[in-house]
């Protein structure tokens, strides 16, 4: 399994997710995950988290897959694309599912909706092999069925979200005062971020399965319509409780569009620049734009259901 904690203030919005990948017996686990990707629309932002499948047979991760099926969808609301999600989980995950032990797989997606403010949703996936049953749901956590109902803080899954859960008394508390804090510019965002690695780090030592690793990403999104002035949102990798000093990208759509893709292809340029034995700070960076148009004209645009 793994780590999935998402915690809610009334402008920003926080994720941690561990980076372990499990083989089973006979294969040592890895911990370069990426299980999390930030989605925009024209009516939300949110961030998109899951336990249970980690990797396809093939090694596609779920994230590079999410990231695929809401790609090519400019227009649509936050619950739109989340409905496009859903109806795409409930097709292609079962048969991946089928293979894995315990047969499930959990979406968590903490978001901003304008008009109706934080939402905490899930897509879950389950496959019972032996009774040939594919169960599954596309849930809203609030207090009641109504639009502008108040949702759930805090969200946890997974073998470390039911250690959490189990002890959470011990760091609830000091968690939502941090993030109320930072809310009111008191503290740095890096300081729950921090935190929120702190408390992977210790959910890896003490689950003794070893399905959370130590290392983790710490991701956050403020909303649109803020009360007080911040940036957008940032992400943090972390190697146990510190800070990595790369951090690497994580899949991100804005209204339909690869934004990390197309981030990742430019800076790529840029470092094949650098590398080249011929370049010089003197003589600065270029880009060709036929080139640059062209390379990105390359990059898938259109939507990909299928999970491989």
């Amino acid at each position: 399994m793994t780590l999935v904690l998402s915690v809610h203030n009334r402008d920003t919005m926080w994720v941690v997710v561990d980076r372990r990948l499990s083989y089973g017996r006979g294969r040592r686990p890895v911990d370069d995950a990426v299980k999390v990707m930030s989605l925009e629309t024209t009516d939300g932002v949110g961030l998109l988290a899951y336990a249970g499948l980690g990797a396809t047979s093939n090694g596609t991760q779920p994230s590079e897959w999410m990231s695929a099926v809401l790609r090519g969808h400019g227009g649509l609301g936050f619950e739109q694309a989340l409905g496009v999600l859903a109806t795409a989980a409930t097709k292609e995950l079962p048969r991946h599912l089928v293979r894995m032990p315990g047969g499930a797989h959990s979406i968590m997606v903490p978001a901003f909706v304008r008009g109706i403010g934080s939402r905490l949703y899930t897509i879950d996936n389950r496959v019972d092999s032996k009774a040939g049953i594919h169960s599954y749901r596309y849930t809203s956590y609030q207090r009641t069925a109504g639009p502008t109902s108040t949702s759930a803080r805090l969200g946890l899954a997974g073998t470390g979200g039911l250690y959490l859960m189990q002890n959470r008394a011990l760091w609830q508390g000091r968690l939502l005062g941090l993030v109320k804090a930072q809310d009111r510019a008191k503290i740095s965002p890096y300081i729950v971020a921090d935190e929120l690695a702190r408390l992977n780090y210790e959910a890896h030592e003490r689950v003794r399965d070893g399905t959370v690793g130590p290392r983790c990403i710490v991701v956050w999104r403020r909303r649109r319509d803020a009360s007080s002035p911040g940036s957008g949102g940032a992400h943090q990798f972390y190697s146990g409780p510190d800070r990595e000093p790369d951090s690497g990208t994580i899949p991100m759509i804005d209204h339909g569009k690869n934004v990390s893709g197309i981030a990742t292809l430019v800076m790529k340029c840029f470092q094949d620049q650098i590398s080249d034995a011929a370049f010089s700070f003197d003589s600065g960076l270029h880009v060709d734009p036929d080139e640059m148009n062209r390379l990105l004209g390359e990059l898938p645009s259109d939507p990909d259901e299928r999970l491989r």
